[in-house]
Formats: C-alpha cells, sequence, structure tokens
C-alpha cells in the first residue's frame, strides 16, 4: 500500500468517527428534550394537594367544645387560687372574682377597688375576658351564676369563702358539655362538676 492509500484511510477513518459522534450527541439530545421547569399541569396538582391538606388540619388544630371549656375551668381556678392567696397575704383587703354581666368573663378585684383588676406579678392585668388575649383558646364560653343577685366570690383572711354564689355553671351555647363550680365555705376549695346534657 502507498502512502496516500494509508494517508486517505486514516483521514477517512478520522472523519467518518467524528460524523458518527456528532450524530450521537444529536440523537441524545433528541432523545431527551430540555426541561427547564414543571409544567403546570405539575403545579396545579401540588397546588391541589396542599390545600387538601390544609383544610383537612384546620379542624384538628381548633380546640373543641370540651377543650374550650376545659381551658376556661383551668383559668378560672388559677385566678380563683390568685385571689384566695393575694387574700391571705393581705387580709385587710380581701380580693375577690366578679363574674361579668354579660357572662363573657370575670375580674380579679381588691374589695377596696372591685372595679379595677388587680395586676400579676408579670404585669398582666387579672381581667379575663374569654376569646381575647390569653383566653383565645375559650371563645364562646360563658359563665353563669346560679344567683344572678350573687356574681362574686369573695375569700376570708382564713383561706374560706366568705361569700359566694351557689354555683357557677361554664358552658358553650352550641354544645351539651357543662361544668358545675361549687366551693367549700370552709376551705375554700373548688368543686367541679362535669355533665352532658
Amino acid at each position: 500500500m502507498s502512502d496516500t492509500t494509508c494517508t486517505t484511510r486514516f483521514y477517512y477513518c478520522l472523519v467518518t468517527r467524528q460524523v458518527a459522534q456528532r450524530a450521537a450527541r444529536q440523537k441524545l439530545l433528541r432523545a431527551t428534550p430540555c426541561r427547564r421547569g414543571q409544567t403546570l399541569i405539575e403545579i396545579l396538582i401540588v397546588a391541589a394537594i396542599m390545600v387538601i391538606l390544609g383544610a383537612l388540619s384546620i379542624d384538628l388544630l381548633r380546640p373543641s367544645s370540651d377543650e374550650k371549656i376545659q381551658g376556661a375551668v383551668r383559668m378560672f381556678a388559677q385566678d380563683a387560687e390568685y385571689a384566695r392567696g393575694a387574700t391571705l397575704t393581705n387580709p385587710d383587703d380581701p380580693a375577690s372574682i366578679r363574674l361579668m354581666q354579660d357572662q363573657t368573663g370575670w375580674i380579679v378585684a381588691r374589695n377596696s377597688t372591685p372595679t379595677v383588676a388587680m395586676v400579676c406579678s408579670d404585669g398582666s392585668s387579672m381581667r379575663r375576658v374569654l376569646g381575647q388575649g390569653m383566653s383565645e383558646a375559650a371563645q364562646g364560653v360563658r359563665l353563669v351564676s346560679s344567683n344572678t343577685a350573687q356574681t362574686q366570690v369573695q375569700f376570708d383572711p382564713f383561706g374560706g369563702v366568705k361569700t359566694s354564689p351557689a354555683s357557677i355553671a361554664m358552658f358553650l351555647p352550641d354544645s351539651t358539655s357543662k361544668c358545675t363550680i361549687t366551693f367549700d365555705s370552709a376551705t375554700g376549695a373548688m368543686q367541679l362538676n362535669w355533665s352532658n346534657q
């Protein structure tokens, strides 16, 4: 074989290889189209799934009617203990709990200033309106005294109850659950009676 034949054959092999590689690359590019993002349908499917999960979780995060009443009772019990302790530390000016006339909360106040709520050590007011502030979870709970003329729980200097209604009922208007609170006049302890009507 002559030199020109070998050179031609080498050049032919080199050109053929480059053409084959270029064709393979173009074929590969055509087989996998360029994707720069998601399609509209994919985005809508993800958005629909997120909306469904959000709608399901709203009911799980909202407190039930029983939990609302229990929260209100716990807050009332804490404030009753606070008023009782304030009376024991300052028996000359006892503290009391006064139920609001609109049945939405109570005030812990000294008898010398019955309309001014006491202030906690953290600076917060002892005026509780159910559904607002710290008691937001108890939205809609009502407090009703068994005696409309007696809406005050007053403690005596020894920790007992000086005056109180026979009972205080806590309930939600659209619920069958109800908690009736009574006070032991000698010890000042609260008794809770839960019922479903």
